[in-house]
C-alpha cells in the first residue's frame, strides 16, 4: 500500500505542472478575449497569471523554505557537534554549511529576479517597462493540426509577444530563431531565440522521432515572430557545445566525459565515508555509487567516441538504429537499413 500510495504521488507530482500551465494558458486566451471585446485591454495586465505557468512565485519560495532549512541545520549542527563531537554530527554539519553558503547568493539572486518568465528582457528592462510593454495586448491561441502540437505544444500569440511553453518572448526583441529538429547524435527538438543585443535563450529541448508534419506547423509558427528561422545547423550552433563548461548539459560528450572522470576520486572517497552514517546497509550504497560512476562513464565514452567520427565527415547517422556508419555505405551494417532510400522517400 504504501508503496501504490507513493507512486500515486510521484504521477500527481510530475504531472501537476503541466496542467496547470494548460489551463492557465487557456484561461488568459480566454480573458484576453473578454476584454477585447469589452474594449478594456488597457486595464489588464496578464503578466502575474504568465509568471505562474512555470510555478515560478512557488518555485521562490520552495528555495527559500529549503534555503532557510539548510541555515537552521548547519547553526544546530555546529552546537551539537561542540558539545557531542560525533563523526556523523561533524559530516553532517560540513555538508549542510558548504550547502548554505555556496546556495546562498544564487538563492538570493532567483528569489529578487522578477519575471522569470520574460528570458533576457527581464534583468534588461524594469518592472515597470515591462507591465507597460505588456499593456493592450491581447493573446490568442494558435491553433494547430498535428495531435501533438494540440495536446502538448499550448502557444499564444499578441501583436508583440508571444507565449511558449510558459515562456514570454518578445516578437520585437529576437533577430532570428534557430529551429533544430535533428541532431547526428540524437533525435531532439530545439527552439533557440537570438535576441538583437545577442544573448540567447533555448526553450527546454525535447526528444522526439521526427515528425515533417509537426516540424512544418511549428516552423510556421516561429516565422510569425521572426522572419530568420534556420532549420539547418550552421558552423555556430554546431560550436554550440564546448570541451569546457560550467553547466555539465552545455558541455559535449567529450567534455562529460572528462567531466566523469574527475568524480571518481570524489566516488572513492564518499565510498569510504559511508560506513559511518549509512548504518548496516553501506556496501549496498557504496555498489549503486560504483555502479552509476561505471554506466555514466559507458555512455559518455561511447557517445564521445560517436562526436567523433561524425566530426570527421566521413561518418553519418543511420535513421533507424543512430549508429554511425561510412557515407558511402547503402545500407546499415548494424541493422541493415536502406539508408539512401529513405533520405529519397
Amino acid at each position: 500500500m504504501p508503496v501504490i500510495l507513493f507512486i500515486i504521488i510521484l504521477i500527481v507530482i510530475v504531472n501537476t505542472p503541466s496542467y496547470i500551465r494548460k489551463h492557465l494558458t487557456q484561461e488568459i486566451a480566454a480573458e484576453s478575449c473578454n476584454y477585447r471585446d469589452n474594449h478594456q485591454l488597457s486595464e489588464w495586465n496578464p503578466l502575474s497569471k504568465i509568471e505562474w505557468l512555470r510555478l515560478y512565485p512557488l518555485k521562490k519560495v520552495l528555495f527559500g523554505i529549503f534555503w532557510l532549512v539548510c541555515l537552521y541545520i548547519s547553526v544546530r549542527g555546529i552546537f551539537l557537534t561542540v558539545n557531542n563531537p560525533r563523526k556523523t554530527f561533524i559530516f553532517l554539519t560540513v555538508i549542510f554549511c558548504a550547502i548554505t553558503l555556496f546556495t546562498a547568493r544564487k538563492v538570493w539572486r532567483y528569489i529578487r529576479l522578477p519575471y522569470h518568465c520574460i528570458p533576457v528582457l527581464n534583468h534588461i528592462q524594469t518592472k515597470e517597462e515591462i507591465k507597460e510593454a505588456l499593456q493592450g495586448e491581447c493573446f490568442e491561441e494558435v491553433p494547430f493540426q498535428h495531435h501533438w502540437l494540440q495536446k502538448y505544444f499550448k502557444v499564444l500569440l499578441s501583436q508583440n509577444w508571444a507565449i511558449i511553453d510558459g515562456y514570454l518572448i518578445s516578437r520585437k526583441a529576437v533577430k532570428k530563431i534557430y529551429f533544430l529538429h535533428e541532431d547526428p547524435v540524437v533525435n531532439y527538438i530545439q527552439i533557440k531565440f537570438v535576441y538583437f543585443n545577442g544573448e540567447e535563450f533555448c526553450l527546454p529541448s525535447e526528444k522526439f522521432y521526427t515528425d515533417e508534419k509537426r516540424e512544418n506547423e511549428v516552423s510556421a509558427f516561429l516565422h510569425k515572430i521572426s522572419q530568420e528561422v534556420i532549420e539547418k545547423a550552421d558552423e555556430e550552433n554546431l560550436s554550440r557545445k564546448k570541451d569546457k563548461s560550467v553547466v555539465y548539459w552545455n558541455m559535449n560528450y567529450k567534455g562529460k566525459f572528462r567531466r566523469t572522470l574527475w568524480f571518481i576520486p570524489v566516488v572513492i572517497i564518499l565510498c569510504f565515508l559511508t560506513p559511518y552514517f549509512m548504518g548496516r546497509f553501506w556496501f549496498v550504497y557504496d555498489i549503486i555509487l560504483v555502479a552509476v560512476l561505471i554506466g555514466q562513464l559507458w555512455y559518455t565514452y561511447n557517445m564521445k567516441k560517436v562526436e567523433e567520427k561524425i566530426e570527421t565527415g566521413d561518418y553519418m547517422i543511420c535513421p533507424n538504429c543512430k549508429k554511425p556508419i561510412y557515407k558511402d555505405e547503402n545500407s546499415c551494417p548494424h541493422c541493415h537499413f536502406d539508408v539512401h532510400s529513405s533520405f529519397l522517400r
